[in-house]
């Protein structure tokens, strides 16, 4: 907990003052309750905007191979992540605990830009937990630091902070996919319009 709070201060002093980072509809993070947090993925600094335009704690699912290095290995377990790969069960607890948890449903950094299928572990996790997802647009990460660049440019960044999305406790141990199917592509078309929304 002590390192999640230093970081997501300097990661936000940083981008406010590289990125220019603008933060939208802030107020929609639940305040009753905890969360599933869900955002588009084009870049390896989304999870860092995320963490300093929420400011909350959250245990985000992080991709298990870069695990692999060392330095970043140290980070990802200062900050409370979760390793991809049998992440759900974690998950769930956590969320049973009331604690926020975090994930990109592209399932990797978009090579290109645009918005990818979403995996259905939010919506799982949502249907298992009855927890809301809140769904999030990252812009501007991708002209800032594309897949293959290791030193960001100062281009301007704008995190907008969607609805909950409520979801129904599901009893039954397995899901059925058409629910999860539904519910997954809910998510994904309201993280889209916020994504193209235009001001």
């Amino acid at each position: 907990m002590f390192w999640y709070i230093i970081f997501s201060y300097i990661f936000f002093v940083f981008f406010k003052l590289y990125s220019r980072l603008r933060i939208e509809g802030r107020e929609n993070l639940p305040s009753k309750t905890n969360f599933i947090i869900v955002a588009n993925h084009t870049s390896f600094l989304d999870p860092l905007v995320m963490m300093a335009a929420t400011r909350k704690m959250i245990y985000c699912i992080a991709m298990r191979d870069i695990y692999k290095f060392a330095w970043m290995r140290w980070f990802l377990k200062a900050v409370k992540t979760i390793p991809s790969g049998s992440a759900s069960a974690k998950a769930i607890t956590l969320l049973e605990q009331n604690k926020n948890v975090g994930l990109f449903p592209e399932g990797g950094v978009s090579r290109d830009g645009l918005l990818r299928e979403f995996r259905r572990g939010a919506a799982l996790l949502a249907y298992k937990t009855g927890r809301p997802v809140v769904p999030c647009a990252i812009l501007g990460t991708y002209q800032a630091l594309p897949f293959g660049k290791v030193i960001p440019k100062p281009s301007s960044i704008t995190v907008r902070i969607g609805k909950p999305i409520f979801f129904t406790k599901e009893l039954n141990e397995v899901i059925d996919d058409q629910l999860l199917q539904e519910g997954t592509s809910k998510i994904q078309r309201t993280v889209k319009s916020l994504l193209y929304a235009t001001k």
